[in-house]
Parts: structure tokens; C-alpha cells; sequence
């Protein structure tokens, strides 16, 4: 706990803020008991912040690990990583399966990245996919995503199952890589995800949008084959 000055003039008083606080045009104080008073102030990330994270999410998890980034991140890049780590948005996990840690991002992260208008990922792609069951809902995100799928930027399909799949060109590129890798024999959707190492939910989504270009067959529901 740190304590802070109050200056005191012309009758008034004056709480002496960390500079930290500098950013902030105003705060909100709040009396805990007597004596106390909470600071809530608002985590905000700049636009290189956001940069870096997203950088942080294209690499897979296991991947992760301090060498790794120590060789793929610049120094401006460094910087930042460890100015996202004072702020408790990313950490170093460290398990038995990952001794030497592996960057891992807070939940929190993916909220602040909806809300910034400048992500590279359309709203509702933070992931770089998302499934629609909702006809509706599948409707209204064509309409609003209806440049970046005319220019290819995010490719979106109905399958067989009903549901709107819809994923951003990197998402799709880099995991269908990673499908035909795995892809051995007949194999169903979760077999793939997990011999790919893909989220389940992202994997199926690129797994129907391989079966309608004709990359890969759905040789029944739920089970897919190389053509």
C-alpha cells in the first residue's frame, strides 16, 4: 500500500496522486471506511499495446515460451510485452508441462480488444472465427462484415449442420496448414482439432469451409477425409 501527500492551500486540500495516474484527466474516489479511500481507474491499452498482443495471439500457445519470444519480438516490441505484464494483461505461466513458461494473456484481453475500433479482426473475430447457430444473427454479422468478406478478408459458410461459419483469411490460412498435417485418414472433427492442436470450435469452422472449396471431403456427418 502506498501513501500519498495531501497539500494542503488557500483552504483546500489536495491528494497527492502516484504518477501513473498522469494519463487521466479525472478520477473517481471512493471512501472504503474511515481513512480509506479507493482510486478505481480504468486499464487502458494503446494501439502498439494492442499490436503486440495480437502478434502474442497469432503464435499457438505451446509456442509461447520466453527463446521464442526473446527471437520473434523487436525490442520496441520487448518494451511493450513488459509494460502489458505491470498491467497483469499478460504473464509467464509456468506448469509441469511448460518449465520454462509460456506467455500466457488474461481473460481480460480479449474484452479491451472488442472494444478497440482499431483491432485487425473484425468485431467478433478476436479469435479470427466465431459459429452462428441463429439465422438472424448469421444475417446481421454478413451485413456488417460485408466489405472484409466482399474483398476476402474473412470467407464465411453454411454447413450441413445449419450453423454460419465464418473465419479471417490469416485464421483460415495458417490452420488449414496445420489440418492437412494431421488429417490422416477417417478422422471426426475433434480427432482433427487435437492432432492440429486447434481450438475446437475454430478447427470445425475451417474444416467446413475446406469441405465446400473441396480440399477435403465430409465423408459423413462429422467425419472428414482427404480428397
Amino acid at each position: 500500500m502506498a501513501k500519498s501527500r495531501i497539500l494542503k492551500k488557500e483552504n483546500k486540500a489536495y491528494l497527492e496522486l502516484p504518477k501513473e495516474l498522469m494519463e487521466y484527466d479525472e478520477v473517481e474516489l471512493f471512501q472504503l471506511k474511515e481513512g480509506y479511500l479507493l482510486v478505481p481507474v480504468e486499464v487502458r491499452v494503446k494501439e502498439a499495446e494492442i499490436a503486440v498482443i495480437r502478434k502474442l495471439l497469432a503464435i499457438k500457445f505451446e509456442n509461447r515460451t520466453p527463446s521464442v519470444i526473446e527471437k520473434e519480438f523487436v525490442d520496441v516490441e520487448k518494451i511493450l510485452l513488459r509494460e502489458l505484464e505491470k498491467k497483469g494483461l499478460v504473464n509467464i505461466f509456468r506448469g509441469k508441462k511448460y518449465p520454462k513458461g509460456v506467455y500466457n494473456i488474461n481473460a481480460e484481453v480479449y474484452a479491451l480488444l472488442q472494444e478497440s475500433k482499431k483491432i485487425e479482426n473484425p468485431e467478433g473475430l478476436v479469435r479470427g472465427f466465431v459459429t452462428l447457430k441463429d439465422k438472424d444473427d448469421a444475417y446481421r454479422l454478413s451485413q456488417k462484415l460485408g466489405s472484409e468478406m466482399k474483398n476476402g478478408t474473412v470467407i464465411g459458410v453454411k454447413g450441413f449442420d445449419g450453423k454460419f461459419y465464418a473465419v479471417t483469411k490469416s485464421y483460415l490460412e495458417s490452420s488449414r496448414k496445420d489440418i492437412e498435417k494431421a488429417l490422416q485418414g477417417e478422422m471426426d472433427a475433434g480427432e482433427i482439432a487435437n492432432a492440429a492442436k486447434l481450438d475446437p470450435e475454430g478447427c470445425i469452422a475451417v474444416l467446413r469451409l475446406m469441405a465446400e472449396s473441396g480440399d477435403i471431403l465430409e465423408k459423413k456427418k462429422g467425419i472428414f477425409v482427404r480428397v
